[in-house]
């Protein structure tokens, strides 16, 4: 198994299922390999769509030490070039519970001190240095709310 550093949060920005998805990935990115470990649809089924000694292609630079968790979503269902969070309470769940069983795994195999839960849009770069990548650095929206703070607790609590 290869180490982790991040389990990196996604939205898919539209409402296509997972094989819309990587239909997407191949045909119009070329992709050989998908862009998530785990792809969450709006009734919170979770759908592996790689295991985790993949390398992944969800956040270029990073693929190599991340796991992707996407959920279906993330844009406005009238115009999908306005971000917004559109989780449902059942993805709120599946996210909770799939980034509890990610961290169990690779407990097995490494330390999980480390980890960091993050946004896909928190590796946008930090242009005035103070730390935190603010909105108007973002490069992506991606998902469309702060993972960071959110998903924290469940790096400290250790219970899986």
């Amino acid at each position: 198994m290869r180490k982790v550093k991040y389990i990196v949060i996604h939205c898919s920005a539209g409402y296509g299922d997972a094989e819309a998805i990587k239909k997407f990935w191949r045909e119009q990115l070329g992709w050989k390999v998908v862009g998530y470990h785990y792809f969450i649809t709006l009734s919170g089924s979770v759908q592996q769509l790689a295991p985790l000694s993949t390398v992944t292609n969800g956040v270029h630079g990073f693929n190599s030490t991340s796991v992707h968790i996407s959920y279906q979503g993330g844009v406005n269902k009238q115009d999908y070039k306005i971000a917004e969070d559109t989780r449902t309470p059942a993805q709120k769940a599946a996210i909770i519970s799939t980034i509890k069983n990610v961290l169990s795994e690779l407990a097995k195999t490494q330390s999980i001190a480390d980890v960091q839960i993050l946004g896909h849009r928190d590796f946008s770069p930090d242009k005035n240095g103070n730390g935190v990548v603010d909105s108007w650095e973002r490069i992506k929206s991606c998902p469309c709310f702060d993972a960071i703070p959110e998903y924290k607790h469940l790096l400290t609590n250790n219970k899986f």
